[in-house]
């Protein structure tokens, strides 16, 4: 087995992806308001996320900070969001909204070799 990154550089790295997408201290997401996704986060008001690829994956575990229709909310958010992503919902037929989800447990890992070790947040806190 190779030595895996410490949890400083799985901070790192994972800072960088969220950072990405415009907003390092949440993730937006945008799904329509009658998915099944919209429905689930409104009633339990977590989430989790995978990000990345099957060799370098961040999970996050988050709670829902806040939700609002994609055409109610104001343009600088929604520019944000189609910068980050690439598309822009209020383009696209349909009742969409945009869920702001707070991280409270990430983990960060490149194969089996960092399984131990993976997590670089618990209940919100950076662990580096």
């Amino acid at each position: 087995m190779s030595e895996g990154r410490t949890v400083a550089q799985r901070k790192a790295d994972t800072r960088a992806a969220l950072d990405a997408q415009r907003d390092g201290n949440h993730v937006i997401i945008a799904t329509t308001a009658t998915s099944r996704s919209a429905r689930n986060l409104e009633a339990n008001g977590i989430a989790r996320l995978a990000l990345g690829a099957p060799d370098d994956v961040i999970v996050i575990d988050a709670a829902v900070a806040d939700s609002v229709k994609v055409h109610d909310t104001d343009a600088t958010f929604a520019a944000a969001f189609t910068a980050a992503v690439g598309w822009d919902p209020r383009d696209i037929s349909g009742d969409w909204v945009f869920f702001r989800l707070t991280p409270a447990r990430i983990q960060a890992y490149r194969g089996y070799d960092e399984l131990e070790g993976r997590d670089v947040m618990l209940v919100g806190r950076w662990l580096a």
